[in-house]
């Protein structure tokens, strides 16, 4: 089964936040709570982290790309765990 990352809801007025760093890179293996993405918005900077097993089959949003709270970063596919 895949799971989506999507861009988390940081607070009451954050609508967008940038890819500041990807973590991992396609085809990497990840376990629960391994870091993938580092995003930054005007008040906080957050590192999401992997809430399954699996392989990072697919990364939509390039380092740098100002993103929308909601929208699709990655897609793992899981393995178990």
């Amino acid at each position: 089964m895949n799971m989506e990352i999507r861009v988390p809801k940081m607070g009451m007025d954050t609508t967008e936040v940038m890819v500041s760093g990807w973590l991992v890179n396609v085809g990497d293996s990840v376990k629960v709570g391994t870091p993938l993405v580092e995003v930054e918005s005007e008040k906080v900077t957050l590192v999401l982290e992997s809430e399954t097993e699996g392989i990072i089959t697919s990364i939509s949003k390039p380092k740098g790309s100002t993103v929308p709270v909601g929208d699709l970063l990655a897609i793992v596919e899981s393995t178990g765990g």
